[in-house]
């Protein structure tokens, strides 16, 4: 499934991680319920914390959300660029 410019795994979840400076960016491609599940819990451990460490833009991630179902993925994603 595509939104625009996302791309939608199999398993039809994505997280909005969303960051102290008020942006928001997605995970959007996972290929089930536990590879939906090993990356929220992954990400809840950095809430708090500089992620993005590696790039020109680090950000402090301080909030992540699992939006479920094609409808409500559509709704999140629609008009919203990666």
């Amino acid at each position: 499934m595509k939104v625009g410019k996302f791309q939608i795994g199999r398993y039809h979840a994505i997280i909005r991680k969303s960051y102290a400076d008020g942006s928001v960016d997605y995970e959007t491609s996972f290929s089930d319920h536990a590879d939906l599940m090993e990356s929220v819990y992954c990400l809840r451990l950095c809430i708090g914390k500089m992620v993005g460490i590696a790039t020109d833009t680090p950000k402090v991630l301080t909030g992540v959300q699992v939006i479920r179902g094609k409808e409500n993925i559509v709704r999140e994603l629609e008009g919203k660029q990666p």
